[in-house]
């Protein structure tokens, strides 16, 4: 038979146990370099098994423009820096202007941010503002200095679309941004 002291230990254990669990996910759903959640993120928690998506808002797709040229002429080490301070930029704005987000690094300089509660052109807005403001920052290294400079496209996605899909039309409209 059990006793209420049987059942506290239960529960602290099991409470316990839920926070560890937490812990270990947000760990397994970060990125390594930035404070960002990485691309195992998308497909284990924004998307359904088929690689739908299990709601519907914007997926903004940035590249960070220098980050091959840094990475040809220094180092890893260097590049990492520069996604570092891009994404802690990314981070700032997105807290300072309230907006509800998910940053994630995709792969390499490719980031995704995934906006939920806005329409397309307070979207579009957003991501101009953020642009416009992070070219007044600069990243330095030993001598040289670099402008951060980003280049975006907005892609509205829906519920049960394939995310290939709007990956191909988000690479696609980046293609026709640079241009």
């Amino acid at each position: 038979m059990h006793n209420d002291k049987d059942k506290f230990v239960n529960i602290t254990e099991l409470r316990k146990v839920q926070s560890e669990i937490a812990l270990l996910r947000k760990e397994i759903f970060s990125d390594d370099i930035t404070k960002t959640k990485n691309r195992l993120w998308i497909y284990k928690e924004k998307l359904s098994d088929n690689e739908t998506f299990n709601d519907f808002g914007f997926m903004v797709s940035i590249k960070i423009s220098d980050y091959k040229v840094i990475l040809k002429e220094y180092d890893s080490n260097v590049g990492n820096r520069l996604l570092k301070q891009v994404s802690d930029y990314m981070i700032g704005y997105m807290k300072e202007n309230q907006l509800k987000h998910e940053i994630v690094r995709y792969e390499n300089e490719n980031f995704f941010i995934f906006l939920n509660d806005l329409n397309e052109e307070e979207v579009e807005d957003s991501m101009l503002n953020m642009q416009k403001s992070m070219t007044n920052h600069k990243f330095k290294y030993r001598s040289r200095m670099f402008m951060l400079i980003f280049n975006f496209a907005v892609m509205q996605y829906i519920e049960n679309e394939s995310f290939s899909s709007v990956l191909d039309q988000l690479d696609e409209k980046l293609f026709m941004n640079k241009a």
